[in-house]
């Protein structure tokens, strides 16, 4: 190679190490935004635990004695309070045990949820359809399953109504009782063969969610006429429409 070559290919070598080092410290134009959203669940609960929600212990039961309990949040008329954030379904599970056949003597006479006649709402809570209700004829209808959002939930009794989540507009109502008139009805007849007898009544509520909806342009908004800015929820989280409990 003769010596204008070797210069020209170590001009073209000290040229190519400069735009090197030029590329390695290149200076540039640039921007970028980043938003930060965030999702928090709401949260169910079902008030009060046991042992603070009204039960009974009633010796001295005999033929003829009625046990009354209208009013709400006196006697023993069982409250339920939702002091979560998000309105629920509630349902009612009994579990009724004797030993001699005394729940087939004790009338279930009253049974409301909140305004709710219940005795009404279910007539074939009479299963012998003789016009009355009995402890063994309440047990065997509160038992059940249901579906939420497509999805099949063993085991949570019968759907009697319904807890708003508190703090809501005027009307809300995020407490409610389940009141009774049981009587162990007098046949007329010897029943001696119930003396000493104890009949157990378990109650279990179950509050479940509201099925899941689609949140969009109509229960969203920015607060503002254009687009941007922070998106909340403007629906009324206490709103329900008709579902298949309700009919």
């Amino acid at each position: 190679m003769n010596l204008k070559k070797k210069l020209l290919a170590s001009t073209a070598t000290i040229a190519v190490g400069a735009m090197a080092t030029i590329g390695g410290t290149f200076a540039y134009f640039s921007d970028d935004v980043s938003a930060q959203s965030k999702f928090t669940n709401g949260k169910l609960d079902l008030q009060p635990e046991a042992p603070y929600l009204e039960h009974f212990t009633l010796d001295k039961f005999k033929p003829g004695d009625k046990l009354v309990a209208m009013v709400d949040n006196q006697e023993p008329a069982m409250v339920l309070n939702n002091q979560g954030n998000l309105p629920m379904n509630v349902f009612m599970k009994a579990d009724v045990t004797d030993h001699k056949g005394s729940k087939d003597h004790i009338w279930v006479n009253k049974l409301f949820y909140g305004d709710t006649n219940l005795l009404a709402k279910y007539p074939a809570m009479d299963a012998n359809n003789d016009s009355h209700v009995t402890l063994a004829e309440l047990s065997s209808f509160f038992k059940g399953n249901t579906t939420l959002n497509g999805k099949s939930i063993t085991g949570v009794g019968k759907y009697i109504g319904y807890l708003d989540a508190p703090g809501g507009a005027a009307g809300t109502n995020p407490i409610q009782a389940v009141k009774y008139e049981l009587e162990f009805k007098d046949n007329g007849q010897d029943q001696n063969n119930l003396q000493e007898d104890e009949t157990n009544i378990g109650f279990t509520f179950t509050g479940l969610q509201y099925e899941g909806k689609t949140l969009d342009s109509s229960t969203i908004d920015n607060g503002s006429e254009g687009g941007g800015g922070n998106f909340q929820r403007t629906d009324n989280i206490n709103d329900r429409e008709e579902t298949k409990n309700d009919k």
